[in-house]
C-alpha cells in the first residue's frame, strides 16, 4: 500500500513541475521544443523561433513513417513582414515543381501554378505573389478546411487541410513576433 501511494506522489509531483514549466504566453500555454517556443490551437500548430521566425502549421499525418504527409505553413519571418504561404509535400512527393498546382476553400479554387517557387527543398514552394498570399490568408482564417492539390509522382494528389485554430495560432504568432 505504502509503495502505491508513493507513486502516485511522484506521479502528482511531476505532473506539478510539468504544469510549473508550462508559461502562458500571448494567451496561450506554451512548451519548448527544438528550440521553439510551441503553443496548439486545435488543428495549428503555432512556433516561434528565437530569430522571430513564426509560423502557424497544418500538417497531416503520415502512417508510413514520415513525421507527415503534407504541410501548410503561414509564417511571418520578421515582426510585421508580409505572410508567407508555403506548402510541403512528402508523400506522395511531388513530380517536378508540383504543377498544377492549387488552393480551393469550397467552392472558391485559387490557381497556384505560375505563383509558386520550390524553397531550398525540392518538395517545399512558397507562394511568391503577394496578393495571392494575402487572399490564401484571408480565406484560411474565414473557412473550416483546405484543399491543396499538387502534381505528384502517382499523379494528381489532393491534401485536405483542417484549419480550426488558424485564426487563433495566426493572431498568437503576430503577438509573439513583436515581443
Amino acid at each position: 500500500m505504502r509503495t502505491w501511494v508513493a507513486a502516485l506522489a511522484a506521479v502528482a509531483s511531476l505532473m506539478a513541475a510539468s504544469e510549473a514549466a508550462a508559461e502562458t504566453r500571448c494567451g496561450a500555454a506554451t512548451h519548448m521544443r527544438f528550440g521553439e517556443t510551441r503553443a496548439y490551437f486545435r488543428d495549428v500548430l503555432g512556433a516561434c523561433r528565437p530569430d522571430g521566425y513564426c509560423s502557424a502549421v497544418v500538417a497531416l499525418r503520415d502512417d508510413g513513417g514520415a513525421q507527415y504527409r503534407q504541410q501548410l505553413r503561414v509564417a511571418r519571418p520578421t515582426a510585421g513582414a508580409p505572410y508567407q504561404v508555403e506548402f510541403v509535400a512528402v508523400s506522395p512527393s511531388p513530380q517536378g515543381d508540383g504543377t498544377p498546382m492549387a488552393i480551393a476553400f469550397g467552392a472558391q479554387t485559387i490557381t497556384l501554378s505560375g505563383k509558386v517557387n520550390q524553397t531550398q527543398s525540392v518538395n517545399e514552394y512558397r507562394v511568391t505573389d503577394a496578393g495571392v498570399s494575402e487572399t490564401v490568408v484571408i480565406l484560411l482564417r474565414k473557412s473550416r478546411e483546405a484543399r491543396w492539390t499538387y502534381q505528384s509522382n502517382v499523379g494528381p494528389e489532393t491534401a485536405t487541410f483542417p484549419l480550426r485554430g488558424m485564426t487563433a495560432a495566426l493572431k498568437w504568432i503576430d503577438c509573439l513576433s513583436v515581443q
